[in-house]
């Protein structure tokens, strides 16, 4: 074989090595920004203990910041006001704040771009202690994670 050709094979060689160091070292690298992107920044978890914590002060603005707007809709399929929703978190509330002790989120599942997480929420009211836990449902929108499920709604 000339001396051409089998420079041209190596020079081949060397770049496919190249690609494929290049490919795993971006899948590594994925792999570590898909498994941290849960733990450090605005996270899930934080935006669930955020609502939680906003709902039980009254903060409607925070609350309806982190529900899903396309979600909001009545038993008729009809949009709900933002006036609306406030006034159902004040009858919700019925105008107290009742500070939560504790709130622990539990992911449970992820399906697409949906979370699926178990929270967990013990108060006090009237010196005795309580314990709720319900199933939450959210997605990032626009960089934010919204609670697409359940709603602090009621009609």
């Amino acid at each position: 074989m000339p001396k051409d050709k089998l420079m041209r094979y190596a020079r081949l060689v060397r770049i496919a090595g190249f690609v494929v160091i290049a490919g795993v070292l971006a899948f590594v690298l994925y792999q570590v920004y898909d498994f941290y992107s849960d733990k450090v920044g605005y996270t899930a978890p934080k935006a669930i203990k955020t609502y939680f914590s906003a709902l039980a002060s009254g903060d409607e603005e925070e609350v309806y910041r982190l529900t899903a707007k396309d979600r909001l809709v009545d038993i008729y399929g009809r949009p709900i006001t933002q006036a609306e929703f406030y006034r159902q978190i004040r009858r919700l509330s019925g105008g107290r704040s009742l500070p939560f002790e504790s709130i622990e989120a539990t992911k449970l599942a992820e399906r697409g771009n949906a979370h699926y997480y178990l929270v967990t929420l013990v108060s006090s009211v009237g010196g005795v202690r309580g314990e709720s836990r319900l199933l939450i449902e959210l997605r990032k929108q626009s960089r934010t994670w919204v609670i697409t499920y359940p709603f602090a709604i009621v009609l």
